[in-house]
């Protein structure tokens, strides 16, 4: 698509656009078209201004625009300023491939937005708000804060005049490099998660007694194989059961919760 076409929407057009989309991207949320009323709201005003002067044209675009729809939060605004830029060029006689990109890109965008945004970065801030606070410290907390800001207020926006002023291109010139910011941040979202494990999980083994003599399980043995192999070994076996035998996360919290009791009772866990 050319960038060279007159642009009807400026941004701050788009801003409100990207914002409708925080405030209502959840409206009649239901499983048959998930996000698909909350679409329709969020680009009803855009599509009011494109086919003001053919009502047939207009209500052809707003049963388009209400077909299903699920999509990552931020990465959803691209695909709504790619929208916008294929209406704006082609009107009506774009709204099958307005409709072919939502259907081909919002599968793509939700396994790239899901991993970088609530996987890896939700991590890293929840990490930093939850070790300072420990801490007596709440700029950890403050910094989250800010980015929970940052995002409907800038990236979103950012990211929907990226849509609106590249269009289509965007296939093509951003999926090597969004595959490898992916890629990227799930290393180092690993890496945060095994750092948060060590530091704030604590597994420590207490005395055994072997033929009469004292054995301190985790100073005498434990620590000398591996240090913090009791919180790695937690971490693992939490892992391995979530998803097995109808274990859910808040069931894995109270299981823990009562074999830590008891293990610390039979005094095989001290504190």
């Amino acid at each position: 698509m050319s960038n060279e076409v007159s642009k009807k929407f400026s941004d701050k057009d788009l801003f409100k656009l990207s914002f409708r989309w925080t405030l209502f991207r959840s409206l009649v949320w239901n499983y048959e078209k998930m996000q698909a009323a909350g679409y329709l709201v969020v680009v009803a005003p855009t599509l009011d201004k494109l086919y003001k002067d053919d009502e047939n044209a207009r209500l052809h675009a707003y049963e388009v625009e209400s077909q299903f729809f699920n999509c990552e939060t931020n990465l959803a605004n691209i695909i709504f300023g790619m929208d916008v830029a294929v209406q704006e060029e082609l009107g009506e006689a774009g709204l099958d491939m307005v409709q072919a990109v939502k259907t081909s890109l919002m599968g793509p965008f939700s396994g790239i937005g899901d991993t970088l945004f609530s996987s890896v970065i939700a991590v890293i801030f929840g990490s930093i708000a939850v070790t300072t606070g420990l801490e007596g410290n709440y700029v950890g907390t403050i910094i989250w804060f800010a980015w929970l800001v940052f995002m409907p207020f800038v990236l979103r926006p950012w990211l929907c005049k990226l849509g609106y002023q590249q269009g289509l291109k965007l296939t093509t010139t951003l999926s090597d490099q969004l595959s490898k910011l992916t890629k990227a941040g799930s290393i180092l979202g690993i890496t945060v998660i095994g750092s948060m494990i060590a530091t704030m999980v604590k597994v420590n083994f207490g005395t055994i007694n072997l033929m009469g003599i004292e054995f301190n399980l985790q100073t005498q043995l434990l620590d000398a194989i591996m240090p913090k192999i009791g919180s790695a070994l937690a971490g693992v076996i939490c892992y391995w059961f979530l998803g097995k035998f109808g274990m859910k996360s808040g069931r894995l919290i109270f299981a823990v919760m009562v074999v830590s009791i008891l293990l610390s009772y039979f005094g095989i866990l001290v504190v």
